[in-house]
């Protein structure tokens, strides 16, 4: 999913909805030409991971029960027995079947001697041609035309091809049959020949499809060789094996899983021949056994050590049992469409894998091209993880910042991550090292009856609504490095909470106007108090640049933000008006603009240069360096916008309801629901 954010105006507007945009005082560079990516894993994570798999064998001694409970937690061990299926030859899809064998074979009962060619070709349901052909090159000659084909169970008609001795020397090519695959732009070249168990057929199914009628242990023996190496068997002084039993366990119980799916659903067959289903080359390639060579007994072995075997749920029905190539060090969660919980894998950090780390460099103008909304592109920024493992986990949000618009790119799992499939990244896991990347999303509100709310990552460290107080809490603030947050109420009692410090506070003090906000200095040894009437009150290392107390203002003292340097800070009166004090700079203000609806709440850029307003309609305002990234303005809004608060890369920002419901904007993570009954007065990110 691809939202579009506008980009911040380059002159001063006032649109219809109340936001005012200045123009920024600094640019942002384009983004190099060519970009780095570091990623974790190959593949979906879901599942068994092969080289995890091989890692937990060799250097942790697991046995293949071991691992397969490992990945497949919510599983048992169970048997079936073994069966003929049929297997879709996709390669021959829409062409005629060409069969051939060493040894005499029949076709619907019509022998062919060795080394002759039987071309079978479908006329339409119930009707079939079966020359006697010589190769790709040659149509043949007629040996029986329109043959009414035999029916399977779904109705459809087929004419099969058997070996004489279909069930016996099924390790010798000389007794199979072959598929000789012929060019499909050019058909009378021959591409290849491959061997395959069991009987060969066409289907008549809207067209002409290949088809191989096999027991599904020695199916087994045309997958695990192609899923994992046989080499691997022989590793760790045939520790290896362990690893080659767990994938033949899984291949079978996807088989099971797969076939029970597709025949629900009225396929011709139980399963295919692609990565789709799971990569079947029957019994050869290049002429050769799969089974040949010193390596390769291990794959047959591992079918037969573990013969009927299959993992089950708790209910006893069979799971699609996925598997991949390596998960990086966390597999995928079932909300993201695994069947299975979500595990650490440490197995995969295993010294052969190539893929537990991985680097790609991809151009920007390919990016560009993709997203061509952005113009160009700016910076990219990974604004959202699924949590599990380093970095933060699988990315699952990216902004792409760009001269014409900024884009955010959802990415619910890793089948819609388009991303990654459109610039051919190894996984969902992923970082761009040359740009800044949004860490450790949340935020606190404050609720006037002293409630605090944890969102996202914030923890809760304690709230006033049991404290001695003399009024409502108007205000929270979080001091940079602490674990912990502060309160305070109308009258200027402040209470601490974690290891936030208490300073002082104006318990006590007869007030002309209410406090209406409180700001943490930058090193969090101290913060400001500000009033209705523009008093400044200082505590702890936080200094007093000036206040307005004691001058007239047109409207109240509604914020309070200070400087990056602490040696400033800026109030916001409701009608918009800025006061400036210490190295705060003035960057414009709406005091002399008519607003739709007042401002309640400011909040700062984290580089000092320029500030953002809101007002209770949810119409956003910004000044100076900083960018609208859109606001509620002109909404039909149920509810009062009590507060913003910018994102820690300064690319985004919260807006949130007095009853609690919070609208993110740029890079802010959505954590959008009602989550107050009481009134909230005031939104605070985790510094």
């Amino acid at each position: 999913m691809v939202k579009q954010l506008r980009k911040a105006a380059l002159f001063l507007a006032i649109c219809l909805f109340g936001q005012v945009i200045y123009p920024a005082a600094t640019s942002y560079a384009i983004a190099p030409d060519n970009i780095l990516v570091e990623g974790r894993g190959w593949g979906h994570g879901r599942g068994l991971q092969q080289w995890g798999a091989l890692g937990y064998a060799i250097d942790h001694f697991w046995s293949y029960e071991q691992i397969l409970q490992h990945y497949y937690s919510n599983t048992a061990t169970s048997f079936v027995s073994d069966r003929e299926i049929k297997v879709h030859i996709t390669r021959n899809n829409e062409m005629d079947l060409l069969v051939t064998s060493t040894m005499p074979f029949t076709v619907e009962g019509i022998q062919f001697q060795g080394g002759q060619v039987a071309r079978l070709s479908a006329n339409g349901p119930h009707s079939f041609n079966i020359h006697q052909s010589s190769g790709c090159f040659d149509p043949g000659y007629p040996v029986w035309s329109g043959h009414p084909g035999r029916m399977d169970s779904s109705g459809r008609t087929f004419v099969e091809a058997q070996p004489l001795n279909q069930n016996s020397a099924v390790d010798d090519l000389s007794q199979l049959l072959q598929v000789i695959t012929c060019d499909r732009s050019n058909p009378s070249v021959e591409v290849s020949r491959r061997h395959y168990r069991g009987s060969l057929g066409l289907i008549e199914q809207n067209g002409q499809y290949t088809f191989n009628r096999v027991l599904r242990e020695q199916y087994l023996r045309g997958v695990v060789p192609q899923e994992t190496p046989s080499s691997w068997g022989t590793l760790g002084g045939g520790l290896g094996m362990q690893a080659l039993r767990a994938q033949a366990v899984a291949a079978r119980t996807y088989l099971e899983a797969i076939s029970q799916r597709r025949q629900a659903k009225g396929y011709m067959t139980d399963t295919c021949d692609t990565v789709g289903c799971q990569v079947y080359l029957g019994a050869s390639a290049n002429g050769k056994p799969l089974d040949y060579g010193p390596d390769f007994w291990t794959t047959t072995a591992a079918v037969t050590d573990t013969a009927a075997m299959i993992r089950v749920s708790h209910d006893g029905s069979i799971p699609l049992a996925e598997f991949g190539s390596s998960s990086g060090g966390w597999t995928t969660p079932q909300s993201e469409l695994s069947s299975f919980p979500a595990v650490v894998d440490d197995g995969d950090d295993v010294s052969i894998n190539p893929h537990h780390l991985w680097e790609k460099t991809i151009r920007r103008t390919d990016i560009e091209a993709r997203y061509p909304e952005i113009g160009q592109l700016k910076e990219i920024k990974v604004t959202l993880r699924n949590g599990l493992g380093e970095w933060g986990g699988r990315t699952r949000q990216l902004l792409l910042r760009g001269t014409s618009a900024n884009t955010t790119v959802d990415i619910p799992n890793w089948a819609q991550d388009s991303f990654r499939r459109g610039l051919g990244l190894k996984s969902d896991w992923y970082r761009f090292p040359q740009f800044p990347e949004y860490s450790d999303p949340g935020f606190w509100l404050a609720k006037s009856n002293g409630g605090v709310l944890a969102v996202g990552t914030a923890q809760h460290f304690g709230d006033a609504k049991e404290a001695d107080r003399s009024g409502p809490i108007v205000d929270l603030a979080a001091p940079a490095g602490a674990e912990g947050d502060l309160l305070v109420s109308d009258a200027g009692e402040v209470f601490a909470y974690g290891n936030a410090v208490h300073h002082g506070d104006l318990r006590g003090q007869s007030l002309a106007e209410p406090v209406v906000a409180m700001t943490s200095h930058p090193t969090g040894n101290g913060y400001w108090l500000a009033t209705a009437d523009g008093g400044v009150f200082s505590f702890g290392n936080a200094g007093f640049h000036g206040s307005m107390g004691g001058i007239a203002l047109n409207k109240p003292v509604v914020g309070m933000e200070t400087t990056r340097s602490g040696n400033g800070y800026w109030l916001v009166a409701s009608d918009g008006g800025i006061f400036s004090f210490g190295d705060a700079g003035f960057f414009g203000s709406t005091g002399d603009i008519v607003l739709n609806k007042p401002i309640t709440s400011m909040t700062a850029a984290r580089d000092g240069q320029g500030y953002w307003f809101v007002a209770s309609d949810g119409g956003v305002f910004a000044f100076g360096s900083v960018e609208f990234f859109g606001s509620r303005g002109g909404n039909k809004n149920r509810r009062s916008t009590a507060g913003m608060a910018v994102t820690n890369t300064n690319d985004g920002y919260w807006l949130v309801w007095d009853d609690g419901t919070s609208f993110p904007f740029g890079d802010a993570p959505d954590f959008a629901s009602s989550v107050a009954k009481r009134t909230v007065v005031a939104i605070e990110v985790v510094p």
